[in-house]
This record gives structure tokens, sequence and C-alpha cells, in this order.
């Protein structure tokens, strides 16, 4: 038997004037415990300690890693998740490895008030050493940012971080061992960070399932709980940073540290476990409810689309739709069939509500007549004349929402499609008459069911895990995959890079294997998707076959895959493009065709019909291009998931954009 001790921090409030609140840290913090109360693995208990503002003072957090998750032992497992504001304090002199001379912080609730200063880096490691000393395993998560760098603002978000504190007087640090240890001190014990972004960057939170949540927090829960528990530390950061890059940008979560060893170990050392059975249905007094919430991934109010789930392998399909979720928990009610009371049924999701990408079109100091024809087309491009169901315009004072794209007007009759960071995607569209912006909505709807195929998951899946996307460096002369060499890494923010090499000749692209894993003792059937940054989607890598069980399977029948730049692109220092690695796994068999999209611009071509499919992925793969289809519910719904790897094909040589 061991235990998991946990303190989990979350502050909204803070005392001082000085500092603001916060909305989405308690959230944080409520879910991170109900995901550890549902998913601890057979002979681990919990021993959770939550502090919530007002509670949260710095006395009480440094009280509380002495007597709570100092009572750790050598077979126990400890947890510190942080979500608030962090910020900076200059550095003492004789700190003298700090080469930028500040030092990062905790605001803790009543950090500021009067003399009470943040909790800083040097103080938390003293404590951190402390514990780890005991503990078996020791694991922090850190939602708040590093500094009060300079970032810009997005609307809809908010940065977890105040402007630098002053030097606290030496009376105030932690302890007497701290100004002793503090000049060239090593960590005596190790323990491994996640922490939400860089040491110059932001921590955000925003909407995100109709909650306002810390995005670092909630893209991390969405990994443990889509990877499973034999996910490392290394994994999770790949996963929660391809979330992250989703809503926000110039946000890196960080993994430290990052070299091999405690960083390729499970999360908190192999402590969590998948529900017995995946997602259950089952009576308790309230009525019928299943046993996955908000902590573990599904979307509560705010969605236009109703959640549902199906009894696994059932003809015809027996299904019941969501009505409220939960933290750890959601109601739900059957729709056209009676359960049976005194039974249990295994469930898997069979309706997902697939995200709308939001739109900002126009603004000061564009031409309001283009942008007012693009508006217009976007009211009217869905069936029968309706709004377009990919595309949801807002309105710029609306706050609480950060648009996903933004269409610009800078003159009369053109218009550019730019992201939230303010890259341009499209090149000038031009002649936004009538039939201008129509075909501009097209290209919107093009991007967004493209990001609507990068975003696909599956939040209560029973196969998280199960197979690993594996990107295998070639030596020279070899042309077949090698069976067990291990992968290239990630690199610290998620990325795996392939890098062009100098040679006499000139550059020369990195070639390499893309080799799928199936670690589960079940065969499953694997389509390998590869979603450009030119916004098309393929399967040529891999399109559709079953992996037997512990077994292996190679892209492109075991053959190299050149990692080159675009043709016609030459490969200067500097030159990089970004492609996303999308695997979709299933228990039964089913199509690529629903999934692929042409490169923007590029002819389409003729849509084919619906795919002879069995289960969910069919439904989901046609919604995402169809959405004014209905799915038939004539075959039985089989569970799915899906592995997503960001690669980045780099021309070395030119310092990467911060």
């Amino acid at each position: 038997m061991s235990t998991l001790y946990a303190l989990l921090v979350g502050i909204n409030s803070y005392r001082a004037s000085t500092v603001p609140d916060l909305r989405g840290c308690r959230t944080d913090v409520m879910e991170a415990r109900a995901f550890l109360e549902t998913r601890l693995a057979p002979g681990v208990s919990l021993e959770p300690l939550s502090l919530y503002d007002g509670q949260a003072t710095r006395a009480a957090v440094i009280e509380a890693f002495r007597s709570h998750l100092g009572l750790a032992g050598p077979a126990d497992s400890v947890l510190f998740w942080f979500s608030g504001h962090g910020s900076e304090a200059p550095a003492p002199a004789w700190w003298f490895e700090e080469s930028t001379l500040m030092l990062q912080t905790l605001v803790c609730a009543d950090s500021r008030d009067g003399e009470v200063p943040d909790l800083l880096d040097k103080e938390l490691s003293i404590l951190l050493d402390e514990v780890a000393g005991r503990a078996g395993h020791v694991a922090v998560v850190l939602d708040c940012c590093h500094s009060a760098g300079g970032t810009r603002e997005l609307p809809g978000t908010h940065a977890r971080t105040v402007v630098p504190m002053a030097a606290a007087p030496d009376r105030a640090l932690l302890l007497p061992e701290l100004a002793v240890a503090a000049p060239g001190r090593t960590p005596d014990q190790e323990h491994v960070t996640l922490a939400a972004c860089r040491s110059d960057e932001l921590a955000r939170e925003m909407h995100l399932g109709g909650r306002r949540r810390g995005v670092f927090s909630w893209a991390l829960l969405n990994a443990l709980g889509r990877l499973g528990p034999a996910a490392t530390y290394r994994d999770l950061l790949v996963a929660a940073q391809t979330e992250v890059e989703q809503n926000v940008y110039r946000q890196v979560p960080q993994l430290l540290p990052a070299h091999r060893g405690i960083a390729d170990r499970p999360f908190l050392g192999g402590g969590l476990a998948p529900p017995a059975s995946g997602v259950l249905l089952r009576y308790v007094r309230q009525g019928w409810e299943v046993d996955a919430g908000s902590c573990h991934g599904l979307v509560g109010a705010g969605t236009t689309d109703e959640i549902r789930l199906a009894v696994v392998g059932d003809v015809p399909v027996r299904e019941v739709r969501v009505v409220q979720v939960l933290p750890e928990r959601s109601l739900v009610e059957p729709i056209g069939w009676q359960p049976d009371r005194d039974r249990q049924y295994r469930m898997v999701l069979s309706q997902v509500p697939l995200p709308v990408t939001t739109v900002l079109v126009g603004g000061p100091g564009q031409d309001g007549p283009t942008a007012a024809r693009v508006l217009e087309a976007l009211r009217c491009a869905g069936p029968g004349g309706s709004p377009s169901p990919h595309l949801r315009p807002v309105d710029p004072s609306d706050a609480d929402t950060a648009p996903e794209l933004m269409v610009r007007a800078p003159r009369r009759g053109v218009a550019v499609v730019v992201d939230r960071s303010g890259a341009t995607l499209t090149g000038e569209l031009t002649d936004i008459g009538p039939d201008g912006a129509r075909q501009t909505v097209h290209v919107l709807e093009h991007i967004a069911r493209w990001r609507q195929i990068r975003e696909l998951n599956n939040p209560v899946t029973g196969l998280a895990g199960a197979v690993t996307v594996e990107v295998v460096a070639a030596r020279p002369g070899e042309h077949i995959v090698p069976f067990d060499r291990p992968p290239i890494a990630a690199d610290a923010d998620g990325v795996v890079r392939l890098r062009y090499q100098r040679g006499p000749g000139g550059w020369t692209p990195q070639t390499v294997f893309v080799r799928l894993h199936n670690r589960s003792d079940r065969k499953l059937f694997c389509v390998l998707l590869d979603l450009t940054d030119r916004f098309r989607v393929h399967a040529e890598l891999f399109p559709g076959n079953f992996v037997a069980p512990h077994g292996r399977a190679a892209a492109l029948r075991g053959r190299r895959v050149v990692a080159a730049l675009p043709p016609g692109e030459a490969p200067e220092p500097g030159a990089r493009v970004r492609d996303w690695l999308k695997l979709v796994v299933a228990e039964e068999q089913f199509g690529p065709t629903p999934f692929e999209l042409p490169a923007l611009g590029a002819p389409r071509g003729v849509d084919r019909g619906p795919l002879a499919v069995r289960g969910f992925l069919d439904r989901i793969g046609r919604a995402v291009q169809h959405r004014d289809l209905v799915a038939s519910a004539e075959d039985g719904a089989y569970d799915w998931t899906t592995v997503t790897v960001p690669l980045e094909v780099e021309v070395p040589g030119a310092e990467r954009p911060a």
C-alpha cells in the first residue's frame, strides 16, 4: 500500500489591492482533485489538502508542505498543484547564479498585503527538497506566469501575472537555512515539474467548456484522461502543449528537468489507473449517471450540441444524453429505452459537440462595407440559407471570447485571414462582392474543418494510451524501419523537430521512419492522418489497418519518410514548416475518406457519400465535413481514441522567434 499526498492550491481572490483577482484557479484544482479521486491505482490511497483563496496564505502553504506533504515516506508519492498568479522579484546580490537578476515567485493569497512577500522559487525549492528527501516520488504542477514579461493580451483571456515584487527583506525570507544554502546551491533531491509556460511568458485562463479555467490545467487534465496511466511526463507535455497552442499563443508549457530519467517515468510514479471498465452507466438516488465529468474532459454549458453515450456494441444503438456535467460525474437520461436499474452498462462516447471556430470580422481602421459583406455571407452559408455550422462570428466587445480566426479588410474589396497571433493564413482574397464574400467563407470553413480534425479527441475513452506514434531516425543507407530503435524525443516545448543537415552538396532533409505501437492486449484499427500547415489532411502514410495486440506497424509500409520543406520552398536557414500526425484508433474498422481535405485552394473534387463503416467513427468523421447530415443509428457503437504528435521540419541557422 502507498499514499498519494496532494497539496492543491487555487487562488482566485487576493487580499492586496495591487493584485487583481482571477476566476479559474479554484476550478483548476477542484477538477484536479476530482480526477485524482476517480483515477487512483489499486493499492494507492489519496490524502488531499485543498487551500482556496484566503486559506492559501504564504504561512499556510509553507506549513502544509511540512505538516501534510512532509508525512510522505519512501513508498509514497507527492503532488503540489498551484493555480494562481506568478511573478518575479529582484534576486539578492549573493544569488550570483541568477543571470537575469530576477527570481520567479508564487503569489500567495496574502502576498504584498503589508510586508508579506511572495513565495520565492528558491524557497519552494527548499520545501520540495525537504519533502523529496523522504518521499518516493515528487511532482509539481504550476499553472501561473513565471514572469511579468511584456506579452500581448488576447481578447477573452486573462494572464496570471502581476508586476514584480519589491525585494523582500532578509527577515521575511523563509528560514535561515535559505540564506546559508543559496549561494552555489544545487538541489539535493530530484522532483519533476510541469509548468504552464516559459519563464518569460504569461499563463492564461479563458472560458473552456463553459467554465473559466487555466488553459494549461485544462489541457493537462485532458491529456491525463486521454493518454492513460502509462503516460510519462514527457508524453503529457507533448499532449498538453498541443492543446494549449490550439487556444493561445506564446505560452509554451515546460518540463523540468527535461533530460531522460524522471521525465520518462509515469505521472505520479505510476499511481494512476484507468477506470475498471471504461465509462459506466449506473442508477443512483438522483437518477442515471456516468462516472465521467468535466475533470475528465466532458464539456458543460456553452455548447449547442448535446453529448451522447451509447452502450458498447448494442444493435440497434441504445444511447443516453448528458443533462448535467459535474466535476467527477455526469447526470444523463436514456433516449427511447429504459435501462435495468440493477445493471451497470459499459458506455462509449457516441456524439460529442464539435468545436465551432470563432471568427472576428473587420475592426477599427478596416473597410466597413467589405467586412459587412463577409458577415452577411456567414449568416447564410449553411444548409437552406442558415448560418455556417462551422463558424461563429464574435462581437469585438465580447471580452470572454478569444477569436480563433480574424478576417481583416485592409481596403475595399480585399480580405485576408489571420490567426489569433496575427500570422497570415491566406493571401489577399479579392473582389469581395457577393460571390467573393462566399468564397471567403468557404476558405474560413476549410480552415475550421481542418481545426476540428486536429482537435478531435475522445475525453472518456477506455483506449487511453493503447497505441503510440513513434518517429524514428533513419541511419545512412537504411531503407526498412527498425523494430525496436528508440524514437526521437520531443523538445522541451513538446514538438518533435526534424532538422536539415548541411553537407558538401548543400542542405539535405532528415529521413525518418514512423512506427505505430499497439501496447494493448487486443487488436485495434488505426488510421494515421497527416495535417499540414497548408490545411491539407491526408491518410497516405497509413490509410488504415488492424494492428495486432502488442504489435507494431509502420507508415509507408516500412519505407523512409523524407522530412522536407514543401516543393518550391528553398532550404534557407530559419525556414520551417509544421505538420501534425493524428492517429485515430478504434475497436472496429472505419475509413479515412471522411477526414481528408485538400490543401487550401486546391480543387476539392466530388464529396463521397456515407461509408459502410460500423460505429461512431463514421458518424463523427462525416460530421466534420457534412454537419447537415443526420447520422444513422443502425450500427453498434465502439470505443475510439486519438493521439496527436506535432512535427516541425526546420533548416538550422536562424534564431527561432519567441
